[in-house]
């Protein structure tokens, strides 16, 4: 006597893919990290290949599965190869976290084009690149994917010493919200924008940092809100309706930084 089964229960359920920039460190090893508990497979690339390994140890008792892609999103000419890397590790992308970033600082009232095309290479060009590699295995998800790109509350006002980060984090704002209109029939687009979080980009600030949040309740915060997949996420609540109110008396914001000189 033959003894039939339910098919559907002995499928096994394909974990959803996500690729995230920056993923040796911060934000993005912690978001790493959260979608690996939850049993994704993520890769995870960046500069730094000890980083990235030493976040794939981590994960490797969850039920997902943390695969280092060493990636320099400032290489323009590495679009084509890295898109081949990732078609070896996944056959599709569900989620990308565009996510790698770096500061500097202006120091007096001398403006280093090289300090600026550094920053802007990365926080902006980077994600052109990431998305361009990113692209043909989004078209191949299997249910419409999610593309998420990380930049900041400092656009939302000019912040002393901040002209390459706050422009660059603009520029890549504007970048995502223009995206969403053109690929419409492909992806949803979300924009990201934190406060300060505890982050080895951050260590090295010398000013406060109100409503500093550590890497992990970031995570926590922006993968839950990436679940509605939002048009735009601002975090933490409290920062943001500061800034909102900064907004709108920006000529005393103005001259009261201008009477207290930026260190």
């Amino acid at each position: 006597m033959t003894t039939t089964t339910n098919s559907a229960s002995q499928v096994k359920k394909t974990p959803q893919r996500a690729w995230i920039t920056g993923g040796g460190s911060g934000i993005g090893r912690a978001l790493a990290l959260h979608y690996a508990r939850r049993g994704w497979l993520v890769i995870i690339s960046g500069r730094a290949q000890q980083a990235l390994s030493d976040a794939q140890i981590m994960a490797k008792d969850f039920t997902g599965n943390i695969i280092p892609m060493p990636y320099d999103v400032n290489d323009d000419n590495a679009t084509e190869s890295c898109s081949a890397a990732l078609a070896a590790l996944t056959d599709h992308l569900d989620l990308v976290i565009m996510n790698a970033g770096t500061c500097e600082y202006i120091q007096g009232q001398h403006f280093d084009v090289a300090l600026f095309r550094r920053v802007m290479d990365t926080n902006l060009f980077g994600m052109i690149n990431t998305f361009n590699a990113a692209q043909p295995l989004l078209r191949l998800a299997p249910h419409r994917p999610h593309v998420a790109g990380v930049c900041s509350l400092a656009a939302f006002i000019g912040f002393p010493r901040a002209e390459a980060y706050g422009a660059s984090k603009a520029a890549g704002r504007y970048f995502l919200h223009s995206l969403r209109t053109d690929i419409k029939d492909l992806a949803d687009v979300s924009v990201i924008n934190p406060g300060f979080i505890t982050t080895p980009m951050t260590a090295s600030n010398d000013f406060p940092m109100p409503f500093l949040m550590d890497a992990d309740t970031a995570a926590r915060r922006i993968a839950r809100a990436l679940e509605r997949r939002p048009l735009e996420y601002n975090f933490p609540k409290r920062l943001v309706a500061s800034l909102r109110l900064i907004q709108l008396f920006q000529g005393i914001w103005y001259r009261a930084i201008s009477r207290t000189r930026a260190r």
